[in-house]
């Protein structure tokens, strides 16, 4: 049974469409647009920015397009995105990215064996813990990290005094190192990862899959229903919703920075957790202390991309993909925390999409230095910073020899969620240590207030396997735009829930 027939079966409609604002035109506001739409609804979708997508932008500055935020597919396992992929002609790679070498400190490659030894224990020291996690939630006390987890299973791997100064203890040291890969998972240094709460990170089962064609062509499919509907309102950034309450029910008014005052029956409010921190828009009445408190207890990190292009990939004489810089010694000029980087190889991607440049993932401390150098008073000074800060990483991989010019850059993209009003200074929610209860928080967030047809939806209040990603993004879309149907009586609360348990939510 398709939404728009369920709403036609068991809903009563009433002969005047209700109109639903939606505020907010990425994964979450486009699907729910969608679902409306279908439904008979009369929809408007107001975005700040000058296109659609929202924290989903590509960009095509270093010859093929390029994802600037989200560009993998987390787990393909009942995912629907994967099935919008596969209706937009998309392509993902998986196996040619799974190849690693780990450097030392000192910038000397690990042997392979050994790289991937660390790797795959990290991982399942991760699963493990969301395991842990879940099983535990009651038991764990509060403010404690998933580090002090994780450094206990390290230390029963390696107990000490094993082999002092040998290789258990240098295995030991690199196993503690390896683990702030994670940090680019939960968009934040590994250390704030709370324990409690971990099983939040849970992601849907499956390969984890890389768009190699950009989640562009997605995006414009999702789009596509309510962009030929004439529903999407740009350049329209929200900074108020005023309800008032009529015998009919409550109305909205919704006012953008330039002035115009919308009305409308209900309202869907999508804009990312980071933006509902600082209160980027006025409710009136105000939102419930619960809702307050709520957002409020949720973390929103930071994860940055910068792509290095060069004239060939000097590099891509073997099969590894994926290089990863333990705790460097030999940068202290511009990374003297040792902080771990990591970088993917694009020339491993399938043809058309392979391309001779590196990509640089930055999160917490590192992805505020770059952003700042991105404000740096122009872009070539910028540039210089950003190649400065790199270069320690990019000249040690196979092949570089300092002066052959398929050696040198030929140009940059760094992305700047940190500075981005409308992403919410920064890229997506993730956990904090000192967390209570998060199932709670975003149950409160994702329940919003229905009495007054005000509802809440995006990565924050997701399904709890899609979590701070595009799937989890596009279900909460799907589910709020269904309670939104339910308030207004075009479809009743037994064909909602048959609905979701049909879909797995």
């Amino acid at each position: 049974m398709t939404i728009a027939e369920a709403a036609s079966k068991d809903g009563e409609q009433s002969s005047k469409k209700p109109k639903v604002i939606i505020i907010g035109a990425g994964t979450s506001g486009l699907r729910a647009a969608e679902v409306l739409i279908e439904s008979g609804c009369e929809v408007v979708v107001l975005e700040a920015r000058d296109r659609v997508g929202g924290r989903i932008a590509t960009s095509s500055k270093l010859g093929l397009p390029l994802d600037l935020g989200a560009n993998w597919i987390h787990g393909d396992q009942g995912n629907p995105i994967i099935d919008l992929a596969k209706r937009a002609q998309c392509s993902y790679s998986v196996d040619e990215l799974d190849d690693t070498v780990v450097f030392a400190p000192d910038g000397t490659p690990l042997p392979k064996r050994l790289g991937q030894e660390l790797e795959t224990k990290m991982w399942d020291y991760f699963d493990d813990g969301m395991e842990y996690s879940a099983q535990n939630f009651d038991a764990i006390k509060t403010n404690i990290s998933f580090i002090e987890y994780y450094k206990a299973r390290t230390d029963e791997d390696f107990p000490e005094g094993a082999a002092a100064g040998g290789d258990d203890e240098k295995r030991k040291e690199y196993q503690m190192q390896i683990v702030e890969i994670l940090g680019g998972i939960v968009a934040t240094d590994i250390k704030r990862q709370d324990l409690k709460n971990l099983h939040l990170e849970k992601p849907i089962p499956g390969e984890n899959l890389f768009m190699s064609s950009t989640y562009g062509p997605v995006m414009t499919l999702m789009a596509k229903t309510a962009v030929e509907n004439g529903c999407v309102q740009l350049n329209a950034p929200v900074e108020q919703v005023e309800t008032v309450y009529t015998a009919a029910g409550p109305v909205h008014t919704v006012c953008t920075k330039d002035g115009e005052a919308l009305k409308a029956d209900g309202v869907i409010v999508t804009i990312p957790l980071g933006s509902l921190k600082q209160d980027r828009i006025k409710f009136t009445p105000p939102m419930p202390e619960n809702m307050r408190q709520a957002i409020k207890h949720l973390g929103y990190g930071s994860l940055e991309k910068t792509y290095i292009s060069f004239p060939t990939a000097f590099w891509a004489t073997e099969s590894t993909s994926y290089f990863v810089f333990l705790a460097p010694e030999y940068a202290p000029a511009t990374n003297s925390e040792r902080k771990l980087i990591s970088t993917l190889s694009l020339a491993h991607l399938p043809q058309p999409y392979n391309q001779p440049t590196l990509l640089f993932y930055t999160h917490g401390d590192i992805s505020k230095r770059i952003t700042d150098m991105l404000q740096l008073d122009s872009p070539e000074a910028s540039r210089k910073k950003i190649l400065e800060f790199f270069q320690p990483y990019f000249s040690r991989l196979p092949g570089y020899v300092a002066d052959d010019p398929d050696c040198m850059p030929v140009d940059i993209l760094s992305t700047n969620w940190l500075n981005d009003e409308y992403a919410g200074n920064g890229s997506y929610t993730n956990f904090p240590v000192g967390l209570v209860d998060g199932v709670e928080d975003i149950k409160t967030i994702r329940e919003g207030v229905p009495g007054q047809r005000l509802w809440f939806c995006g990565e924050h209040t997701a399904p709890l396997l899609g979590l701070a990603s595009v799937s989890g993004a596009y279900w909460a879309g799907e589910i709020t735009a269904r309670r939104c149907l339910v308030g207004f009586g075009m479809m009743s609360e037994e064909a909602e829930r048959a609905l979701a348990m049909g879909d797995g939510l």
